[in-house]
């Protein structure tokens, strides 16, 4: 970390909580260098209280580190199972548990400046609500991040939360929020599972915002589990098909070359229908799926792999008939 000296320049002061870099290192927040976090936010303009694609992945790994040590725990506010890992704590028990107790004692300012004192320019305005889960906030954020974007203005990590917030906030249009907002080209809106972010009052004048300055707005999702999986499952049920349909093709003998084009164009003819059925593949296999999904997946690939597997026995049948390659 760096702090501010008389000069008002910044100097090296210690070691670094974290790496800039994708590649980051862990986060050290037993040895924080202290500086006046007042000064740096009134150095610091609101636009520049931003946080990286990595400061997200680092603030994910400490809380599920802080939960099995049991320094992040339920309350009668949040009940959260602290064995799963897919919801999390909310917003409001880690903005208790963890970001104030940890800015607090490196001196007062927000998450973000203390990872960058010298503060990064905002691009990319994250709005949500603080009821949802830290773990379901941080996965939907990072995997629909805008590719150009490449810093965040989150209002947890980007203001003071050991400061007036009220005192912040109490000119709506000359706020963090907006300012940052105004400075930014991306806003990211990030729903969750447990309310409508609309519901939260900031939200909807975010909006507001956003849309009378004409930024250009994404919905957060988030990403499909075990997608690999799932596409290995459904290419495999196409391949072992389609070598079961070339196999019973084969069993058939097609001599008269005018009924074996009328085949092929029956086939042709259901081709449209395959392509519909190979789509509705895209969205079960992109969304979490549910047992419907499943099942047209399935059943779509099973379809798929039947026509080409007869479709391919009809072409390499024709090919031979027109001498292209051997019987």
């Amino acid at each position: 970390l760096k702090s501010k000296g008389a000069t008002g320049q910044h100097t090296s002061a210690g070691p670094p909580l974290c790496a800039s870099a994708e590649g980051f290192t862990a986060m050290n927040i037993e040895d924080l260098t202290v500086r006046d976090g007042q000064q740096l936010h009134e150095h610091v303009p609101p636009h520049r209280w931003s946080v990286t694609r990595a400061d997200l992945k680092q603030l994910r790994i400490l809380v599920q580190e802080f939960v099995t040590d049991s320094r992040i725990v339920p309350t009668a506010r949040d009940s959260f199972d602290t064995a799963d890992g897919l919801i999390g704590p909310c917003i409001h028990t880690i903005n208790q548990q963890l970001i104030k107790p940890i800015t607090a004692k490196a001196g007062g300012m927000s998450w973000a400046l203390m990872l960058h004192p010298d503060g990064l320019q905002c691009d990319l305005f994250v709005t949500h609500c603080w009821k949802e889960g830290v773990y379901e906030f941080i996965d939907k954020v990072l995997n629909s991040w805008p590719r150009r974007a490449r810093h965040a203005y989150c209002c947890m990590l980007s203001n003071p939360q050991n400061s007036d917030i009220g005192k912040l906030i109490s000119s709506p249009s000359n706020s963090p929020f907006a300012q940052a907002l105004r400075a930014s080209t991306y806003m990211l809106v990030v729903p969750n599972q447990r309310c409508s972010i609309y519901s939260r009052v900031w939200c909807a004048y975010e909006a507001y915002l956003a849309y009378s300055d004409s930024k250009l707005i994404f919905t957060a999702s988030a990403p499909v589990q075990h997608l690999k999986r799932k596409v290995s499952h459904v290419v495999m049920i196409i391949l072992g098909v389609c070598l079961v349909a070339v196999a019973i093709a084969a069993q058939f003998e097609i001599d008269d070359l005018g009924r074996l084009a009328g085949v092929v164009d029956s086939y042709m003819i259901s081709g449209s229908s395959v392509a519909v059925a190979c789509s509705i593949q895209v969205p079960a296999a992109i969304f979490r799926p549910s047992s419907a999904t499943r099942v047209i997946a399935y059943a779509s690939a099973v379809f798929s792999a039947v026509y080409l597997g007869f479709a391919g026995r009809i072409a390499a049948t024709m090919c031979a008939r027109n001498g292209l390659f051997g019987n």
